[in-house]
Order: structure tokens, then sequence, then C-alpha cells
């Protein structure tokens, strides 16, 4: 879902852009990016794992079967 925007031409010839007002992320607005893929998920559907020396999340089960 993209939100719609808007572009018009000031008098001084620059151009601007206004979009909708609102946030992206839907619900409680408690989410977290996956270190993997980098989509924005719920604290549940996430899992910690040890990577690089230190503690990162990533979606469970997989990041490949998650749509």
């Amino acid at each position: 879902m993209s939100k719609d925007t808007v572009t018009a031409v000031r008098e001084d010839g620059l151009r601007y852009q206004s979009k909708v007002g609102g946030s992206p992320f839907l619900g409680s607005g408690h989410t977290r990016s996956c270190f993997k893929c980098g989509k924005h998920r719920a604290p549940t559907g996430l899992q910690s794992i040890r990577l690089l020396g230190r503690n990162e999340v990533v979606c469970k089960p997989n990041c490949k079967t998650l749509p």
C-alpha cells in the first residue's frame, strides 16, 4: 500500500512535495526491523540470535517464508 503524494510548482519555480500524514506502521507501533531482510515486524514475529558477536533480531522462522 503506497501513500498518494501531490507535487506542485511554487511561484519561484521550485518543486515541493506534500505527503499524506500518518505513520506507515499500523497497530500499536511496537515494531523492530529484521537484521537480515530489514522488514518491520512485531516483536512476536522476531527471534534473537547471536550474529557477528552481537545479539540481533531476525524473522522467525525464516525471512523467505514470511510475506
